[in-house]
């Protein structure tokens, strides 16, 4: 990751973890651990993305079927 962009992350946790502290009861114990979760959910955003998954191998279509092949044209069909 950049390291210019890791003052301005720590910047915005600790905005984030102040504001979730100041709407629902945190203790001090558990401030440290909620910019700390802050700071990893802003590191995930500005991470790159995984590689795709690799494209699955093709194959050819597998039958059981006997082939019937199509009788030439011109000859009669045979009578019962």
């Amino acid at each position: 990751m950049n390291d210019r962009l890791r003052p301005e992350l720590r910047e915005l946790a600790v905005k984030i973890a102040t504001s979730y502290a100041r709407s629902n009861p945190v203790s001090v114990e558990a401030l440290p651990s909620v910019i700390v979760l802050a700071y990893q959910g802003l590191e995930a955003c500005v991470a790159p993305p995984p590689p795709p998954p690799p494209e699955p191998v093709k194959r050819g279509r597998r039958t059981t079927k006997a082939v019937v092949k199509p009788r030439g044209r011109g000859r009669p069909a045979a009578s019962r």
